[in-house]
């Protein structure tokens, strides 16, 4: 198995033998069918909630491409929030920044959780994704409802989104 660093390595110790990066932005795990991409604590230094997350997500897209995927292959995110940043209004900021990143029916599992500080002089907020980037093409099926209905990609992202895929009518 092949593992690849991602990102230019962030973070010092303060010791007197260790005055070098000793982390990365992120971990690809390659295998055979697929590569497993891992990132934790992306922060940004713009200001304010919004602008922090539209650039999260940018750089999080740049480094899900060097890996040779893209926001279809997340299957996971966690976004920590300052505690005193976190409410209704910075929780839709954050869904209203996803919404320009992602498309159905390709939505992550998420969690916003509060925590009482992100490290750093501006962060409010940081993200950790989980990614699976397939060598073939997604097949997405998606499970809803109390009779768990099985629906086809198509569906879900009609019923997700009240839109087809472009190319395709409404029926």
């Amino acid at each position: 198995m092949r593992k690849i660093l991602l990102g230019p390595g962030a973070g010092t110790v303060a010791a007197d033998d260790l005055d070098h990066p000793v982390r990365s932005v992120g971990v690809a795990i390659e295998h055979d069918d697929h590569t497993r991409v891992s990132l934790s604590g992306v922060t940004a230094t713009e200001s304010g909630l919004a602008a922090q997350t539209h650039a999260v997500l940018r750089d999080v897209e740049a480094v899900l491409g060097d890996a040779g995927g893209s926001f279809d292959d997340v299957v996971r995110m966690r976004w920590d929030v300052e505690a005193d940043s976190l409410d209704r209004e910075s929780e839709a900021s954050i869904h209203e920044a996803c919404a320009e990143f992602f498309e159905a029916p390709h939505y992550p599992a998420t969690s916003i959780v509060g925590v009482a500080s992100v490290l750093g002089e501006a962060p409010v907020l940081e993200l950790s994704v989980d990614a699976e980037v397939p060598e073939d093409d997604w097949l997405v099926d998606a499970f809803v409802g109390e009779d768990r209905e099985e629906l086809s990609a198509d569906a879900a992202r009609e019923m997700l989104t009240g839109e087809t895929e472009p190319g395709t009518e409404n029926e």
